[in-house]
């Protein structure tokens, strides 16, 4: 099948409507921590969609990965995690990380150029932590993305972030940037680069997420 031009592809992805999921929809990635080289698969699985959530289980070869049930909103903006284990810890001790309002990294439909911006809290009540995210959203023009699974035509969201935490005298300041190309054709992002600085200016974290695979739910 011969390929339709840019200009065509461009015009038809000026616009990404909200996602039509089904339950058992599949995403399986590659994921690269860029820090220490160190590679790792991840998969997510939707269990239920109600009218205001998806709710799914994500899995992780990486033995530090927070696995388990992750809640998000109909706008694939997550509402609640686990929070990641350490040795010996107990579910109790544990507890989840809670976002209000829901982490804002997509608010569709996307367009190229729309944006938004504002605050959002995350809270550990198992650990009595709040981190306070001040950040601004925008989609950037439509690429074309290559990877495992193929190639897609995709709205890239660049989310960036000041963190704080909440009751800190001396707050440090903490920046996360995350790039997510978003593709229609799959319902979620194809390929996502998540990097935290810490407050000295170091790396805290440089990850790459690309899909390589999918499927679609019955």
């Amino acid at each position: 099948m011969t390929e339709a031009p840019t200009s065509q592809r461009t015009a038809a992805l000026a616009y990404a409507a909200r996602p039509d999921l089904r339950v058992g929809d599949t995403w399986r990635y590659a994921v690269t921590n860029r820090l220490t080289s160190i590679r790792s698969e991840e998969t997510r699985r939707v269990l239920a969609v109600t009218r205001d959530q998806i709710v799914c289980v994500v899995d992780s070869t990486d033995p530090g990965f927070a696995r388990g049930r992750f809640i998000y909103t109909r706008q694939w903006n997550l509402v609640s995690r686990p929070a990641l284990a350490q040795a010996g810890d107990l579910p109790e001790d544990i507890g989840q990380w809670r976002w209000r309002p829901a982490y804002p990294q997509f608010r569709f439909p996307l367009a190229p150029g729309k944006s938004w911006r504002g605050t959002a809290r995350v809270t550990n009540s198992a650990t009595e932590t709040t981190n306070v995210h001040r950040y601004v959203a925008r989609v950037l023009p439509m690429q074309r993305i290559g990877v495992a699974a193929g190639g897609f035509d995709t709205l890239p969201v660049r989310y960036e972030a000041e963190v704080t935490t909440a009751g800190d005298v001396q707050s440090l300041v903490w920046r996360n940037l995350e790039t997510l190309h978003y593709a229609p054709a799959v319902r979620l992002f194809v390929r996502a680069e998540y990097a935290v600085v810490g407050p000295d200016g170091s790396p805290a974290r440089d990850a790459l997420h690309e899909l390589i695979g999918h499927q679609r739910g019955a």
